[in-house]
């Protein structure tokens, strides 16, 4: 059986097949330029992410990101200094509890061995309850921290260590504490002291 090439001249045919042609490329152009959009947002957010993990390494709060299963997702350089946290331990995406029990292990808290274990399993079910209230954390080296738990959108959750060593001692010295404690009975807005300030 011969084929007819004459049927690929007829101009019906000629134009369908340049239609089809013309929709193709046109479809596969706009391909491209979608798959080329999504790699640069892909990229700005890639480069957005990393900008945000050095600006969270230069802070002096610890930061840990847990997801919904409270697997660490990130940890910042001062949370891996406040527990000596290495740094192959922390990028593996450690769960929590083993966060908690690397700091019990290197003697981190400041609490009696016999208590440490409640200690961690009430921090680890305030967390995942998302509870937000603050509380002051005591390091065995002398170290303060205020560590408050935020819930986030995706059910993960944001772990901050805020170092407020300076304010406790402030209030541990009880020379200091009669003073602030002597101001808040005195009337402290009296007018002898608005007199010395005008």
């Amino acid at each position: 059986m011969q084929y007819d090439w004459r049927l690929i001249l007829d101009p019906g045919i000629e134009t369908a097949i340049i239609v089809i042609a013309a929709v193709g490329i046109t479809l596969a152009i706009r391909l491209f330029r979608l798959r080329r959009a999504a790699r640069a947002r892909e990229n700005e957010q890639h480069a957005t992410a990393q900008r945000l993990s050095a600006a969270l390494d230069q802070i002096d709060i610890g930061v840990v990101l847990l997801n919904a299963d409270t697997r660490a997702e990130f940890i910042n350089r001062a949370f891996r200094d406040y527990f000596t946290l290495p740094d192959e331990k922390a990028d593996s995406k450690p769960p929590l509890i083993a966060l908690m029990y690397h700091a019990r292990d290197i003697h981190a808290y400041a609490l009696p061995d016999d208590e440490v274990d409640s200690f961690i399993a009430r921090r680890v079910e305030m967390i995942r309850a998302g509870t937000s209230t603050p509380t002051t954390l005591r390091l065995s080296n002398g170290r303060v921290l205020r560590l408050s738990c935020a819930v986030l959108p995706d059910g993960g959750r944001m772990l901050s260590y805020t170092p407020v060593t300076d304010l406790i001692r402030h209030t541990d010295d009880l020379s200091e504490r009669d003073y602030y404690l002597a101001l808040r009975e005195g009337d402290v807005f009296g007018s002898h002291r608005l007199d010395a300030a005008e």
